[in-house]
């Protein structure tokens, strides 16, 4: 029987505010000030166009079953796009923020009409709408509400944000099968990896298939890579290394837990690999026998065609100011 495995995938998606207050919207700016992903309108049309142009649509909650015995022909240990490799992925609107009380049309017509596009959408009511927003809820056509009068509408709102951005992006991360990379997903190793996004201002991240590992990338677009291995993973990269002739010091070292190689851009040693990088493995706390380690990489080591957020915002900022 084969497990699927939604794999760990974080990176910077856009956001969409309507309210026919300019003030309010003023507001809002100040509460999240990122221009370029977070997009302002007092005007539902304007607002309606812009959506719909970057919308994606609704993702299927099921594999069916010809499409995995495609797969299966093809071999392979993921389904799904790399989205890494997406240039538009920052431009993606992850969740929609609706004022109910406007003149030209309410806030949850407004929802209503973007209900196949696949994102967030989350309403603000004022002295009135309550009633009309808890209906909505029931029907499926919102999936937040708060009161502007709330004193913690501002942390109540931030929080929707985040789980909106972390809900869209992990929608778009990789399937893996076959229990490959599931040493990522279990919660103690989010953990760490959450404890390393924070220490090292980590913007971006996605599992690799090829490799097993989560490539990361800071603010300033500077790659590091996250790995992590349980009992598992240890024998099997222990059992690589004798099978490829490594060194029998080197696998000494990872049997004792001193030593955790990075074999970037491979998975596993290959006979004559040289100039292996050595990290310090850190216990993941309360999973006897896993480890993890993080390390910066060369930006020269990544074969891939990709777009940083970094890079993606240098550009956004050219093109606003050329």
């Amino acid at each position: 029987m084969s497990s699927f495995v939604r794999q760990p995938v974080l990176y910077p998606v856009s956001a969409v505010f309507l309210d026919d207050s300019a003030d309010f919207l003023h507001a809002l700016r100040g509460i999240v000030p990122d221009g370029h992903l977070n997009r302002f309108f007092t005007r539902p049309r304007e607002a309606f166009n812009f959506i719909s142009s970057r919308a994606q649509a609704s993702l299927p909650n099921r594999l069916s079953g010809a499409d995995y015995s495609e797969f299966e022909k093809k071999g392979g240990s993921a389904l799904g796009r790399d989205v890494l490799i997406d240039d538009a992925r920052f431009e993606e609107v992850a969740a929609v923020v609706v004022d109910y009380e406007m003149p030209e049309i309410d806030g949850i017509e407004f929802l209503a009409s973007i209900r196949g596009i696949a994102c967030t959408k989350i309403l603000l009511t004022g002295a009135a709408g309550e009633t009309e927003a808890v209906d909505a809820f029931n029907a499926g056509l919102i999936d937040f509400y708060l009161k502007k009068t709330d004193a913690g509408m501002t942390r109540k709102l931030l929080s929707a944000l985040a789980e909106a951005k972390a809900r869209h992006c992990a929608q778009r991360g990789y399937i893996s099968v076959h229990d490959v990379g599931s040493t990522y997903c279990d919660p103690r190793t989010l953990k760490a990896l959450d404890e390393i996004v924070a220490r090292e201002h980590i913007a971006e991240y996605y599992w690799r298939p090829e490799q097993d590992a989560v490539l990361m990338f800071d603010a300033d677009g500077n790659p590091g890579l996250f790995l992590a291995w349980a009992e598992g993973d240890w024998r099997f990269q222990c059992g690589v290394l004798t099978d490829e002739g490594g060194a029998p010091q080197l696998l000494r070292e990872m049997e004792a837990r001193r030593v955790m190689p990075l074999f970037w851009p491979s998975q596993t040693y290959r006979a004559g690999l040289s100039d292996i990088r050595f990290e310090s493995p850190v216990p993941i706390p309360d999973w006897p026998g896993a480890f993890y380690c993080w390390s910066r990489i060369d930006p020269r080591e990544l074969d891939l065609d990709l777009q940083t957020c970094a890079q993606w915002r240098q550009r956004q900022t050219l093109g606003l100011y050329s």
